[in-house]
């Protein structure tokens, strides 16, 4: 667990704990390792613990009562998921599924929060990681409210490369039908926002992966990006 520890630190919900304080919040928890589409949890069951993804990834969803699955969200290495539960007891509002071979800090709920209640510096502290949390859901709710299909996936290009590089390659690294679900579109949608950009020579595509020739244009196109982009 000492590596798994070294790796928790980095997540931006106890990056600003000191090492003894994060010990002392994670002294019950436990790494897992699952298969790929492997079931974690299911929405309704009871919440018990959160995780932090140390490899592999994650994706958070909910059935339609005709049984299409959407994607809420995609999780790689690095990101924690159901700390809400933390805070607000009860049960999972989603499912969780791994989308890859997968190793998991699971966190013991109860545990945490007798710890959280016992000292008060550790909870404050740890409500910065959590408001950059929520900014993140907000920017997300907003992006799939009013913008079109077009700036939503080139958004998602966008921020899987570094926003000083030129030229980036991309590797999406889950089916681009989970990425089309995570941002509202349909899987053809996706594949012919993906076209437009290619014939436009934005991007080229091999694959999953995508090399992006210029990030400053693409930029321009995505806050240009109107009728003919998709919706």
């Amino acid at each position: 667990m000492d590596q798994d520890l070294k790796a928790v630190h980095k997540a931006p919900l106890f990056s600003g704990l000191f090492p003894e304080e994060l010990e002392r919040l994670l002294a019950h928890a436990r790494r897992r390792t699952l298969k790929a589409h492997e079931t974690l949890f299911a929405e309704g069951d009871k919440a018990r613990a959160f995780y932090f993804i140390v490899e592999g990834s994650v994706r958070l969803y909910r059935l339609s009562p005709q049984g299409d699955e959407k994607v809420i969200e995609i999780l790689m290495a690095g990101q924690t998921f159901g700390e809400a539960v933390v805070f607000l007891g009860g049960h999972y509002p989603v499912y969780a599924a791994t989308l890859s071979d997968a190793a998991l800090v699971e966190i013991p709920t109860d545990d945490f929060v007798r710890v959280l209640k016992a000292n008060g510096e550790i909870a404050l502290r740890m409500l910065a990681g959590i408001s950059m949390r929520l900014h993140q859901l907000i920017n997300d709710v907003q992006a799939l409210t009013l913008e079109t299909a077009g700036q939503r996936v080139a958004g998602y290009l966008l921020d899987q490369c570094p926003a000083d590089a030129h030229a980036a390659d991309v590797h999406i690294q889950v089916h681009k039908n989970v990425v089309a679900s995570r941002l509202g579109v349909k899987p053809e949608t996706f594949s012919r926002v993906l076209a437009t950009l290619r014939d436009l020579g934005l991007i080229s595509v091999a694959g999953n992966d995508i090399h992006i020739a210029d990030r400053a244009r693409l930029v321009r196109w995505r806050d240009q990006a109107g009728p003919g982009s998709g919706s």
